[in-house]
């Protein structure tokens, strides 16, 4: 399914009683808050027409990047996609993750979205309620912060849920906050973790932290990278940062808003998508259909690919051992020679992944 009209549909719904002056004046401080990128001792949303303003420019970008790490997700052959029954969003304010997860995952069937804001929580559950969604209208919604969340709520009797996403929250919180949620995600998931933060180098070095916290425990990296070594974009000598983009198409009210001409926009974002080691996974789930050594794993696209006469050239993260120890990044050129790998090379896409053989 494709929930994003929907959503676009339900969000201007929304706003047609509210003074569109209101909502502009809004946007505006919430963007110079955001561009701050420090931990808020307060919420930042702390007025019903923040909240709806948020909704109104950051949701639909929110939804399209989760979307996007859901399906790399799903696609990355470590991940039994087919079965994901439950979702816990932490900092899930109003909802765009549980939205993107439902889009992606048909099996869905219970969904929690935690977060401390109660205005965005009652927003979020009219948003989800005119879904036409059945996990969405029955999303639990539940207030409280990061330490205090009972993650079991609205989950199996088992206590945490299949799948825990934590999007655009680590840059509101202290480097400490951020490990105790990244925690409270490790231990509330059964099975997989997806975080995503803005793709700026801030973002992408939030993003490490995580995957470094995360693979010293029970976990290993699912997407984007195609290994469990060090980003080898740390080792080149001119600063680099791994993060991908998601095209967002506006609605009227989106575009005046944000003082945006375009009937689209890219968002840039970085991910990371975790899964539990076989030897960890929750009694009663099956083990990963492919737990394949990163050298079986195809590249992954780093930036667009630029197409010429007769050749494409391709920047890639690639494991570089069979031990799936470590990565590297490098150029990759396919020619029209190739045959069937140059056709899909001329297909494929910046966040793809490609079999480069």
């Amino acid at each position: 399914m494709d929930l994003s009209m929907t959503l676009r549909e339900a969000l201007e719904r929304e706003a047609s009683g509210t003074a569109l002056k209101q909502l502009t004046a809004a946007v505006e401080r919430l963007s110079t808050r955001y561009r701050a990128v420090a931990a808020a001792s307060d919420p930042i949303l702390a007025k019903p027409v923040d909240v709806l303003a948020y909704a109104h420019y950051r949701m639909p970008a929110t939804f399209g990047a989760v979307r996007a790490a859901l399906r790399a997700l799903a696609a990355s052959g470590t991940f039994e996609a087919g079965s994901v029954r439950s979702l816990a969003d932490l900092g899930g304010g109003t909802g765009a993750a549980a939205w993107a997860a439902a889009d992606v995952f048909d099996s869905l069937e219970e969904v929690s979205v935690l977060d401390q804001v109660p205005e965005a929580l009652d927003l979020g559950q009219r948003l989800a309620k005119a879904s036409g969604v059945s996990a969405l209208a029955r999303t639990v919604w539940q207030e409280g912060r990061v330490g205090s969340w009972n993650v079991s709520v609205g989950s199996p009797s088992a206590g945490g849920a299949d799948l825990v996403t934590v999007s655009y929250v680590l840059s509101e919180l202290t480097s400490e906050q951020a490990d105790k949620i990244v925690a409270e995600a490790a231990a509330a998931a059964t099975r997989a973790i997806v975080i995503v933060e803005p793709g700026t180098p801030d973002g992408y070095r939030r993003i490490l932290r995580a995957r470094d916290q995360l693979l010293a425990e029970t976990w290993q990296v699912a997407a984007p990278c195609p290994h469990q070594g060090e980003c080898p974009l740390l080792a080149k000598d001119e600063p680099d940062w791994c993060h991908f983009a998601a095209r967002v198409n506006r609605s009227s009210v989106h575009r005046q808003i944000k003082g945006g001409e375009l009937s689209h926009e890219d968002e840039k974002f970085s991910y990371v998508a975790m899964v539990r080691r076989p030897a960890h996974l929750a009694q009663g789930f099956a083990a990963p259909a492919a737990d394949a050594s990163a050298s079986e794993q195809p590249a992954r696209v780093i930036r667009h690919p630029r197409k010429n006469k007769g050749f494409v050239e391709l920047q890639v993260c690639e494991s570089n051992d069979a031990s799936n120890a470590s990565g590297q990044v490098r150029r990759a050129v396919v020619s029209k020679k190739q045959g069937a790998l140059y056709k899909q090379a001329r297909d494929v896409g910046w966040g793809d992944t490609i079999d480069l053989g």
